[in-house]
């Protein structure tokens, strides 16, 4: 195998101009480890713990931003380009000298009212109710509401003494409309997901009915008003209109047959190949060819990589990745151009 310097740097690393590497034989052995070796060098490491280093073979260096996230609401995430991921203690003093200022990990900063009463210098604050949430304040006891809120949209929160404090029953989700399907998610609250009664089968037209959710399924009309046709319609193609006393209805995507039993035509769609999420194999009717289509992933971003994944049957963008390895510089992608901006810390 005969590679020149430029073949060298786009199958190993973009940046690598070693001109010792003009021109050379290569086998394929040698090319495995020079790859290998590419990935390895000191430069291919940002000695930053907030990136993640690896060197794919044909990309060369790449470093991905580490997420740091402790889920914890009552935490500031950050990173440390030595210590890695951070977390500082949220500030939630809201200058109210009426407020009770406090943190919920699931919910965040809290500043609740509260009321003290005049006991001077208590050791402790009696609380048999546990509706009530009380605390020693500059030498007095306080309290306040108990905070019953689990930070969940399907869950109605409240507050009841004689069942022992916070409760939390299911909301009902319910739009009435039997033509949906009510759900309720944890994040967004109630979802109401139309219901499309799709039968798979193009020649009816389906739709659910509103007074008591039963999907209906109209046979579509082929009839094209020719006295010299044959009108019918096959549930994977639609409708087909085929001459007197023949099978042929002009598309070359079809093979046409004849049962004998029935006396109907038969309309098999030509294979053309195993479709996926992201590949189609259409097929010409005038010429019978077929075509090959890729899902448009396109986010019109030049600044991320768009992806097709038929396995999730989701398109993906990932952020193209501008690291410059130099921590004293903001660096970010124009996305009117996708060319890497720095600017200076």
């Amino acid at each position: 195998m005969r590679l020149i310097e430029k073949d060298i740097k786009t199958l190993f690393h973009p940046s690598f101009t070693d001109p010792s590497f003009e021109q050379i034989n290569f086998n394929p052995l040698m090319i495995f480890y020079l790859a290998l070796e590419q990935c390895t060098i000191p430069y291919c490491m940002s000695n930053d713990k907030c990136y993640t280093d690896y060197c794919p073979i044909g990309v060369g260096c790449s470093h991905t931003q580490v997420v740091c996230n402790s889920n914890n609401k009552c935490l500031i995430d950050g990173c440390h380009p030595s210590l890695g991921c951070t977390t500082t203690p949220k500030n939630c003093n809201d200058a109210n000298a009426n407020t009770h200022d406090l943190c919920i990990p699931n919910i965040g900063c809290l500043n609740v009212p509260y009321s003290c009463d005049n006991t001077s210098n208590p050791l402790s604050c009696p609380n048999s109710d546990p509706c009530e949430t009380n605390f020693v304040e500059n030498g007095k006891c306080c309290y306040h509401t108990t905070v019953c809120d689990d930070a969940n949209p399907c869950t109605s929160d409240s507050c009841s003494s004689t069942l022992g404090g916070c409760q939390h029953q299911p909301v009902t989700c319910n739009d009435n409309n039997p033509c949906t399907i009510d759900s309720c998610n944890v994040k967004a609250g109630c979802t109401y997901t139309p219901n499309t009664c799709t039968d798979n089968n193009v020649c009816t037209i389906d739709s659910c009915n509103p007074s008591n959710g039963d999907c209906i399924h109209t046979p579509i009309d082929c009839n094209d008003n020719n006295p010299n046709t044959v009108d019918q319609c096959d549930p994977t193609i639609g409708c087909i209109h085929h001459p007197l006393n023949s099978c042929n209805d002009g598309n070359l995507c079809t093979i046409d047959t004849l049962n004998t039993v029935t006396g109907e035509c038969q309309y098999t769609p030509k294979f053309c190949g195993d479709e996926t999420f992201c590949i189609k194999f259409p097929c010409n009717p005038a010429t019978g060819s077929c075509g090959v289509a890729y899902t448009n992933c396109s986010d019109g971003n030049p600044c991320t990589y768009d992806f097709c994944d038929s396995g999730t049957m989701t398109c993906s963008h990932k952020p193209i990745n501008c690291f410059d390895n130099n921590r004293c510089t903001f660096d970010s992608c124009n996305p009117s151009n996708g060319q890497s901006s720095v600017f200076n810390q």
